[in-house]
């Protein structure tokens, strides 16, 4: 009889390994050292455990802190809400926006940190064992990976209010790594489960440098043949001329004189696009089909030192950052997706800029439905996903052979979403 008073100290040291086992499941999954609010340590958040949550007693400027020993992290994942059950879900208020503040060593003796902002979905996710979701967490991705991270503040900005409970609450918190670096460049499904999707809007911290904005234009991006760099921004509309090609004459007595190499590096065989500038990956390509993480995910693609090609960039005024518009190839499919200008090494100047978002060269409604496409032409890989339905509305970014880059709201997914269609598909100005 005296050795079953270790079988309760038993049971609870395998509940333990099977909950830890359960949150391993996230890959790259970070130590967290603890994590605090204004009355002290939470251990509700670091149990995955969908029966306890933590809810906000105070409002403050800063809610939550993650403290970590100099960990890696490039997403954090977060069970939005008390999930014990629908009904506890319903009835407690859950975090709406966030505002998360990354704080890394730069080195040795430096501490710097970045900011952005969240809006985190309402669904409620079972339990634990519902794989299918993720586990029941949103996923929280950042632009960059950070290295040396201290800790991580989170303020709740917006809640969405439960029916009887007040104060916003969250089940459990996750960080990781966000394993960027990959063996052999191929292609990754996105771990954002659909169509439950986070979205960001991110504000730089004191040690990123904003690069000069261009100037509006209200003329339409013509893409180049050769692209005439031009690294300050002007108020001349953004067009590139194409170089017309001469009459043949007779051939001159005297052989000329080789000309300067070009600032745009020369297109290589195989794209399907007459212009842009070849860049490569310094990290793993996560990409949304817009440039802003209001659009959705179609995938993360490749490891660092892959060629891509940079067709256009977008700058986000209101939070200094560069989306790119690479083309690349997946599967024997050609593809135009946008990824933040952290991720790519390239001459920026010579990147022609497409209208800001928000300020479209056109916007019309489609004549009839139609495929989607993921660059001008069949060629590009078409979206299986969804259609573009008659009578969609349409903003035009871009148009290209015939074929205009439209930005919509994408009910299938709940989000905004860019393609390519035949101009012809659309009502006429």
């Amino acid at each position: 009889m005296k050795k079953l008073r270790f079988l309760p100290l038993l049971l609870l040291v395998l509940l333990s390994l099977c909950a830890t086992a359960l949150a391993a499941s996230i890959p790259g999954q970070q130590v967290i050292t603890g994590i605090t609010d204004a009355n002290g340590t939470v251990t509700t958040l670091t149990d995955d455990d969908t029966a306890t949550a933590w809810t906000q007693s105070t409002q403050g400027d800063v809610d939550l802190t993650i403290h970590m020993y100099r960990g890696t992290v490039g997403e954090i994942w977060i069970r939005n809400g008390y999930a014990y059950t629908q009904n506890w879900y319903n009835n407690y208020d859950r975090p709406g926006k966030v505002k998360v503040t990354v704080y890394y060593a730069v080195n040795q003796f430096t501490t710097s940190y970045d900011t952005y902002r969240y809006t985190l979905s309402d669904a409620y996710r079972p339990n634990t064992r519902s794989t299918g979701w993720n586990s029941g967490y949103q996923r929280l991705l950042l632009p960059k990976q950070y290295l040396g991270v201290e800790k991580i503040e989170i303020t709740i900005e917006g809640v969405i209010n439960g029916f009887s409970r007040t104060g916003a609450t969250i089940s459990d918190i996750v960080v990781a790594a966000g394993n960027h670096a990959t063996a052999t460049p191929r292609s990754y499904g996105t771990a954002t489960p659909r169509p439950y999707v986070v979205y960001v809007t991110p504000t730089p911290g004191p040690t990123q440098v904003p690069t000069s904005v261009p100037a509006p234009t209200d003329e339409p991006i013509v893409y180049p043949i050769t692209p005439i760099p031009d690294p300050t921004p002007t108020n001349t509309p953004l067009v590139y001329p194409v170089t017309p090609v001469p009459e043949p004459t007779e051939a001159p007595t005297a052989i000329p004189e080789p000309t300067a190499t070009p600032t745009a590096v020369p297109e290589p065989v195989g794209y399907p696009s007459r212009g842009g500038v070849i860049g490569y990956s310094n990290q793993r390509i996560p990409t949304r089909s817009g440039p802003s993480t209001y659009y959705d995910e179609p995938g993360s693609f490749y490891s660092a030192g892959h060629e891509v090609k940079v067709i256009s960039k977008s700058w986000d005024s209101e939070n200094d950052l560069w989306w790119y518009q690479l083309e690349f190839k997946i599967d024997g499919e050609w593809y135009r997706l946008y990824t933040t200008g952290y991720r790519i090494d390239v001459d920026e100047s010579a990147i022609p800029a497409e209208p800001p978002v928000g300020d479209p060269l056109d916007t019309r409604q489609a004549l009839v439905q139609h495929d989607i496409y993921y660059g001008p032409g069949e060629e590009y890989a078409r979206l299986n996903h969804y259609s573009l339905y008659e009578g969609t509305t349409c903003d035009i970014y871009a148009i290209e052979d015939d074929w205009a880059m439209v930005d919509y709201y994408n009910y299938a997914m709940d989000v905004k979403s860019r393609g390519w269609v035949p101009v012809n598909v659309l009502y006429p100005n």
